[in-house]
């Protein structure tokens, strides 16, 4: 079990210790996917009915609220493949999703008279609704955050996302068109930093995680942190706490389960104990850099009774 040693690995004297990397961890705990998804009921009826009848499945709430692992649980409980993945950015185009198509190396292909530019199927790369579409085998695909991208970003996919069809328009040919044999199962996450158009909207099934509550985060940790002997008293002491702090007025970025999960990891391999945790004051919350963001909410923990 890590401790307090392992802990202490920079300590900002300007010394070298040779062992200091040693103490690394190869693969922190939060980076593997340990336990079990714990969906609530009403998010088990979504994912079905999602299933069922062949629609995206739109997931909202907080962030860090475990949007995006339900991915990784639908792929596991069916079997199937790791699920295929799109980070949406502010620049992204429904096209990203679907396939890019690398004209500036063709360009210079063609300006080095390489016989690789004649076939323009060797600039194509499939990306991950593209990627399940051509793999004629299910998959599931993850499409992050979609409420980052341009306005037009969800318009531009409704005929895709409707027939899991599309077009290589740079090629030419019988394959110019590709269509799927089975349909991907797609789960949409969004953080609601803005509202998604109806027209896409209308084609989901739409489920809102809530926060959940105190015995449902002891669960959490318990499964997400499981194998790393930690005590049962810290892990009730710290959900305690943090639902403490979540309770503070005014904050800007409430610590959510994400945050939670990073800050009894440290807790543990600090070695703080669950009794030290628990007569901590409000205003002296322990590693309280894993659970703050904002620099007012941090005036505001430390301004708390």
């Amino acid at each position: 079990m890590p401790g307090p040693g392992d802990f202490d690995i920079y300590r900002g004297d300007g010394q070298f210790r040779p062992e200091a990397h040693r103490q690394l961890p190869e693969t922190p705990a939060l980076f593997e996917e340990r336990g079990a998804y714990l969906p609530d009921r009403d998010l088990v009826e979504a994912v079905n009915i999602a299933l069922c009848v062949g629609r995206p499945l739109l997931l909202t709430g907080e962030p860090g609220c475990g949007k995006t692992r339900l991915a990784w649980s639908l792929a596991t409980e069916l079997g199937l493949d790791a699920p295929l993945q799109f980070f949406t950015r502010s620049t992204s185009r429904a096209q990203d999703l679907l396939y890019t198509f690398d004209a500036v190396q063709r360009f210079h292909d063609i300006q080095m008279k390489s016989a690789r530019a004649d076939d323009p199927h060797n600039y194509v790369q499939f990306e991950a609704l593209g990627r399940a579409i051509v793999e004629g085998k299910r998959r599931v695909v993850l499409i992050d955050e979609i409420d980052k991208a341009p306005r037009d970003f969800p318009n531009d996919l409704l005929n895709e996302i409707d027939r899991m069809s599309f077009e290589v328009r740079e090629l030419t040919g019988d394959d110019r068109v590709r269509s799927a044999k089975v349909r991907p199962i797609v789960v949409i996450t969004s953080n609601s930093e803005r509202q998604l158009p109806l027209p896409f909207l209308r084609r989901c099934v739409f489920h809102y995680i809530g926060f959940p509550e105190r015995d449902k985060l002891i669960r959490i940790v318990e499964e997400r942190l499981s194998g790393d002997s930690l005590d049962g008293d810290l892990i009730k002491a710290a959900v305690d706490k943090f639902l403490a702090v979540r309770k503070i007025k005014g904050l800007t970025k409430k610590p959510a389960t994400g945050e939670l999960l990073t800050w009894v990891h440290a807790l543990q391999v600090r070695g703080v104990a669950a009794l030290a945790l628990r007569e901590s004051p409000q205003a002296a919350v322990p590693l309280w850099q894993a659970l703050l963001k904002d620099r007012d909410d941090l005036r505001r923990l430390q301004e708390a009774t």
